[in-house]
């Protein structure tokens, strides 16, 4: 609050009012006048308690009657003393004003309370009432006439008013306790050391402003109000209508002049921010431009001579591209020769397996056949006394094969014969007979013994069916026998292809010797070759660093200067 002598005049006169016992007052004046606020100043000073309804959305006259009794129910029952402050703007119902007008008139509001709440009030006072001496009888009549006294002498009303408009005659009129029964206050204009008051408490929290701008800013505040009341009265004797310049207008001055002071200090130091970066930025360019002029001067040369550092690289990277190129040449064409001879080497081999594979399988085969022989087999070769021509003839074949040299006997006319026969039984007695026969030496069978051998193939007990009629071990002997005689006979036929062979692989081998090297040697130019390049390549990147910097220093000089 803004304390002033026109402001102290209507406290003092509110707080008599206030003091006095059954004062009531009506406050007249325009909205913002200070009605209130003079009001619940004098109220603290008094030590009174104010009540005041708070409108609402469905706030009736039922409402309005229930707030009522609280309010009596704590001035007359509770004996504290209280101001009922009520303003025009709170009149939703005409029916307030009128409780208001009996309230003033006689201290109390008809029919108000029911019968029960009406025992309830007699009962808070009773007490009070016999100790005064008030009710002698403690009659219900009696107590509540003492709880109509005590509300009149506890409880305060003051009422608020606006002159303006029909509404405020037509309520004097019709509710004439408003006037006889209050003290009227007026509250007119605001003299001129009120607005300076106020004027110069509200603008005081306008920081960074001078006292002598201050002091002018309140007057200019004043002045404005005084000549727009003196033009509303002047308006109001030219053309008979009225212009009301109230209190809140003026504080509405006030506020407007600080927000546009303040949206204009805003703009203001907005553009001078601006401003001030401009500045700074042209003297940070200024000092960029002569940096970037002095960069400019150092980069012109570097570009030239890694230019010049481009150009050597290239024509040493062409000339090692054109050796790279007749080293390639010399190596595919040594990988020429060499697929050739792999080719080469490749057919003769495939002649070869195609040749062992006639005796390969008969091979395998013998090899299967002396795999069933068992011990037993073998014994029964060995108990025959007289054995049959196959078997003879097979075992014989086996000795021969083997390289055993047979016994010298006499036959049937006495003449000397050979006789393998005893030799054929002390060899198969031995531990290792089969196991000799699966690794026997069949690449290295001389000739003689293989030219022997086919004479006994060719008979006709040294056929398979017939000997396997006879004996099973001297049938897969005879297998055994017939497949080492094959292979003999495709080894020498398969031998110059293999030594063709050896030959062809030696010639191969010497070849890819060669062609590693070469490769090796194009493998080294090569990688000559990739690192000229990448030196090139990073040569160029930084050419075009450089180029890219110079450009760019010459674009922001041009765009500095212009």
């Amino acid at each position: 609050l803004v304390c002033f002598l026109y402001m102290l005049e209507h406290l003092s006169r509110v707080a008599r009012v206030i003091k006095s016992s059954g004062g009531n007052a009506l406050l007249v004046g325009v909205g913002g006048s200070g009605r209130q606020s003079c009001t619940r100043l004098a109220c603290f000073m008094a030590d009174v308690s104010v009540f005041q309804i708070e409108i609402a959305k469905g706030y009736d006259l039922n409402a309005f009657r229930e707030d009522m009794k609280k309010m009596l129910t704590k001035a007359g029952g509770g004996g504290e003393a209280t101001v009922f402050l009520f303003s025009d703007t709170q009149i939703k119902d005409e029916g307030f004003v009128e409780d208001v007008n009996n309230l003033l008139n006689t201290g109390e509001i008809p029919n108000l309370f029911p019968a029960d709440e009406k025992v309830a009030v007699c009962e808070m006072v009773r007490n009070a009432a016999r100790d005064e001496g008030k009710a002698p009888d403690g009659t219900p009549t009696q107590l509540f006439a003492y709880f109509v006294e005590r509300c009149r002498s506890m409880l305060a009303v003051v009422v608020c008013f606006s002159p303006i408009g029909d509404g405020w005659r037509t309520r004097l009129r019709q509710f004439p306790s408003l006037v006889n029964c209050c003290t009227i206050d007026w509250y007119t204009t605001w003299p001129s050391d009120a607005l300076v008051a106020v004027a110069r408490r509200f603008l005081q929290t306008i920081p960074d402003l001078g006292d002598d701008v201050r002091s002018s800013c309140v007057e200019m505040c004043q002045s404005f109000h005084a000549d727009a009341h003196n033009l509303a009265v002047r308006f109001k004797n030219d053309l008979k209508r009225i212009y009301y310049s109230t209190p809140t207008s003026f504080l509405e001055l006030i506020q407007t002049f600080k927000q546009l002071l303040a949206e204009k200090r805003k703009t203001i130091s907005s553009l001078k921010t601006k401003y001030e970066v401009g500045l700074e930025k042209l003297t940070t360019t200024e000092t960029s431009v002569e940096g970037m002029k002095q960069d400019l001067i150092a980069l012109q040369p570097q570009l030239v001579e890694k230019t010049k550092q481009v150009s050597e690289m290239m024509v040493v990277v062409n000339e090692e591209s054109g050796k790279t190129e007749k080293v390639k040449e010399v190596v595919a064409a040594d990988e020429a020769v060499a697929s050739e001879a792999a080719r080469s080497s490749n057919a003769i081999k495939q002649e070869c397996e195609e040749a062992l594979e006639e005796a390969m399988p008969a091979l395998n085969d013998a090899l299967k056949a002396l795999d069933t022989l068992s011990a037993k087999e073998i014994s029964e070769i060995k108990a025959m006394r007289n054995p049959a021509p196959p078997v003879r003839i097979v075992l014989t074949a086996v000795c021969v094969l083997r390289n055993i040299k047979p016994v010298r006997v006499k036959d049937e006319s006495g003449k000397m014969v050979d006789d393998y026969w005893p030799a054929a039984v002390k060899m198969i007695s031995e531990m290792g007979f089969l196991q000799s026969l699966q690794t026997f030496d069949k690449d290295n069978i001389p000739p003689e013994i293989v030219k022997k051998i086919a004479t006994y193939t060719v008979k006709e007990d040294f056929q398979p069916d017939r000997v396997e009629r006879v004996s099973k071990a001297a049938w897969g002997l005879c297998m055994w026998v017939r497949a080492m005689e094959t292979y003999d006979r495709v080894a020498k036929v398969v031998e110059p292809k293999k030594e063709s062979l050896r030959e062809a692989e030696a010639e191969y081998d010497a070849v890819m010797g060669k062609l590693n090297q070469k490769r090796a040697e194009l493998q080294k130019v090569v990688d000559q070759l990739d690192g000229l390049n990448a030196k090139l390549n990073s040569l160029k990147k930084e050419q075009d660093d450089l180029t890219c910097q110079v450009d760019l220093c010459q674009k922001k000089l041009e765009r500095a200067e212009t």
